[in-house]
């Protein structure tokens, strides 16, 4: 068993900006580093064998929103690829965010969801974020089916309860026909294992988010404003 050694150190900061992918303002802006905690580390095997890592959990701040989050920097000397150019091998540099996040998707306000409907679409959400785009796509699939149950749209499958919802004016004739390619999508996901592409999730995210706005936040909101007057 080789022999390691680790150090860390508490660094300093400063007003110097980077760019990060911000979830509230989904789209990367630019943060600072309100601090930083570095790691690093090495192992030495013997026969001149070692590797050493560097590795640094920074609290970092959007200036766009002020939104705070985690970052975990990491750097291995067993993770690099060779560069022709400076005959040399560089070092991948590895990212981790708490919470995750991606360029385009934006979470809504999910408070004023049904609790059902909310955990499905956190969940969802979650999977998107993380590259499960299987496993997001059923979630696509599942939220639709809970907005069916909680608003007791009739129908021995899901697309007579998609029909269902437009009877009810729960949504447009094209909102209906828009869910009805998002069952399909599901449907893949689910039957045929079948991974949808994020541009597709993006889009059928923003779609779901569209819907349970007009259904649920919208109108709770204005009852939270105006009240029952009539």
């Amino acid at each position: 068993m080789g022999k390691i050694t680790k150090k860390y150190k508490l660094e300093e900061t400063s007003d110097e900006k980077f760019k990060f992918i911000c979830n509230e303002c989904a789209r990367e802006t630019s943060h600072v580093v309100v601090a930083s905690y570095h790691e690093s580390g090495f192992d030495d095997a013997g026969n001149n064998c070692y590797a050493d890592w560097d590795e640094r959990n920074q609290i970092i701040q959007c200036q766009g929103c002020d939104t705070i989050s985690f970052r975990v920097e990491l750097t291995h000397s067993e993770d690099s690829d060779y560069s022709y150019e400076h005959d040399t091998h560089i070092r991948n540099i590895r990212e981790n965010y708490f919470p995750n996040r991606t360029h385009q998707l934006r979470e809504i306000n999910t408070f004023l969801l049904p609790i059902n409907v909310k955990e499905i679409y956190q969940e969802t959400t979650s999977a998107i974020s993380n590259g499960l785009f299987i496993l997001a796509g059923i979630g696509v699939r599942a939220l639709i089916e809970a907005v069916c149950k909680e608003q007791k749209a009739k129908g021995g499958n899901l697309y007579d309860k998609i029909d269902s919802l437009y009877k009810m004016s729960v949504v447009t004739k094209e909102g209906s026909e828009t869910l009805q390619k998002l069952r399909n999508l599901g449907n893949k996901a689910a039957h045929e294992v079948k991974p949808q592409s994020e541009e597709q999730l993006y889009t059928a995210m923003q779609i779901i988010d569209h819907m349970l706005e007009g259904t649920y936040i919208i109108p709770k909101r204005v009852e939270q404003v105006f009240g029952q007057e009539g």
